[in-house]
């Protein structure tokens, strides 16, 4: 799920945001495309594909921080069932992501992306209590959670807003997230404040039973990232008008 950051970002690049600092032109290694292209799509996918490398490297000037490795303060998650508290977050294996699929229909104001990695790891301290499945869960220590092969689409809408004479495109209260992957790890230290045979059994069913750990944390899972999503195009604030964005 954690790809689609840089994924909002490639967004936020290509198709604006709130130009609250005043309005910059595309970065120099983006170049337009044309409204009225029969190929508008794939000249976007072109474009966010140049764009990729630049933007996990960071770009100060429109927001962006670098995703080598990206770094979160606090993701806070809450199946019901469970509560984790992650913090000092590093995410891991961003750059390596393939931007398989973008799509932006001007007419119904509306983006597509699909995303895939071959792996990301996200490391960071946990707070955790409760239960998955049959397994009570708890305690406090180093988290890795390392996912295999994760495809994500993201669809959202967005809306124009006038600011200072200029139209800036903003995502709408629209959006979806769905998202794949091959195999997801769990490590977790000093579970059951360090016990080693309840910490191994617990590890050997969750890393099994990966599928049905995710699948009881799939609402969190969606609402966590779309509002990761948010903030982040928030912060990202390209500041370039809707009408300097195509040709």
């Amino acid at each position: 799920m954690w790809a689609t950051l840089i994924t909002v970002s490639i967004f936020g690049l290509i198709v604006g945001n709130d130009g609250a600092a005043g309005p910059k032109h595309l970065p120099p290694y983006i170049t337009a495309c044309k409204k009225n292209d029969p190929d508008l799509n794939k000249c976007c996918l072109e474009q966010a594909r140049i764009a990729l490398p630049h933007i996990v490297d960071g770009e100060k000037k429109y927001g962006i921080p670098s995703f080598k490795p990206m770094k979160l303060e606090k993701v806070a998650v809450n199946s019901g069932n469970l509560k984790i508290d992650l913090t000092d977050i590093e995410l891991w294996g961003l750059p390596d992501a393939d931007i398989q699929d973008l799509q932006v229909d001007l007419k119904k104001q509306t983006v597509k992306i699909v995303f895939k990695c071959p792996q990301i790891v996200i490391l960071g301290k946990y707070v955790m209590d409760g239960k998955i499945l049959v397994l009570p869960l708890n305690g406090a220590g180093d988290a890795n959670v390392t996912i295999d092969n994760p495809v994500f689409t993201y669809t959202a809408d967005y809306k124009l807003v006038p600011k200072d004479g200029l139209d800036y495109a903003q995502l709408g209260d629209k959006s979806e997230l769905s998202y794949d992957m091959t195999r997801v790890y769990f490590k977790f230290t000093n579970l059951f404040n360090g016990n080693e045979q309840l910490s191994k059994s617990t590890h050997d069913v969750a890393n099994t039973e990966w599928r049905a750990v995710v699948e009881e944390m799939n609402p969190t899972i969606k609402t966590t990232v779309q509002s990761i999503a948010g903030l982040l195009i928030n912060a990202v604030a390209s500041r370039v008008p809707y009408d300097w964005l195509f040709e």
